[in-house]
């Protein structure tokens, strides 16, 4: 009996101390890590939570536009007025300048000795066929054939800015190729024309008539009147083709 003891006591010592030694040789448990103390990084460019950004400063002051200075209106060029020295009913075609670039077609020199040349046009003599003949203007022989609205102009520069309201359009011997269709029209600058009177189916080539037209309208400042025909008279002559031919051209100060 005391063997069955003393063996149970042993094994029970020789139980305990290899416990213990498991004990001894079992790895140590780590320590629980601490929550870091350190702020959370922001991402860049979170304006709401960045907690690097400067506030505003409140004593800056908002920018202000420079006062962008008024210029005056620029004033209007007063119209040029007439020369009050002139007397009405005045010839002032007389006087007015025409050169050869002021006319839409004119003949050659060879023409001249016959009476024909656009100097012809004011120098005071409605038609004159002795010698030195003055019959006139014509358009250049042999180059209208067959267009009778073939336009044909001349161009008066005055002497004066000129109060004027009355334009004679003279036909020169018989009537010869006196325009159908023409107007007037007047300009201050040479640039801006304005119409101020018109004439359609003249028939005095047709009836033969040396008769002046005359184109009255209401007075009008100018220093350029120009006649411009739309319309010639179409009877051919021949190898000539298209005429048209006037006279003289008066120019009546209002």
């Amino acid at each position: 009996m005391k063997k069955v003891i003393i063996s149970i006591l042993l094994i029970t010592v020789a139980a305990m101390l290899a416990l213990g030694a498991c004990a001894n040789n079992a790895p140590a448990a780590e320590p629980t890590k601490e929550p870091s103390s350190e702020a959370t990084e922001t991402p860049a460019g979170n304006k709401d939570t960045d907690p690097t950004e400067a506030p505003a400063d409140p004593t800056e002051e908002p920018a202000t536009e420079e006062p962008v200075e008024e210029t005056e209106a620029p004033t209007d060029t007063p119209a040029p007025t007439a020369d009050a020295s002139i007397e009405k009913g005045t010839n002032v075609a007389l006087t007015a300048y025409v050169d050869i670039f002021d006319v839409s077609s004119t003949t050659g020199d060879t023409h001249v000795q016959w009476g024909w040349s656009y100097e012809f046009i004011n120098d005071g003599i409605r038609w004159d066929a002795s010698d030195p003949p003055s019959l006139g203007w014509t358009t250049d022989v042999g180059v209208n054939m067959d267009d009778p609205e073939q336009e044909e102009w001349i161009i008066f520069e005055l002497e004066k800015y000129t109060l004027i309201d009355t334009v004679n359009v003279c036909p020169t011997i018989g009537g010869s190729c006196f325009p159908v269709d023409f107007h007037i029209e007047v300009s201050l600058d040479g640039n801006t024309y304005t119409r101020v009177a018109t004439v359609e189916g003249c028939d005095r080539a047709a009836k033969g008539s040396d008769k002046p037209v005359v184109m009255t309208f209401d007075a009008v400042t100018a220093k350029y009147v120009k006649f411009i025909a739309t319309r010639i008279y179409d009877v051919p002559s021949g190898n000539d083709g298209l005429l048209m031919q006037i006279g003289e051209i008066e120019i009546i100060a209002g």
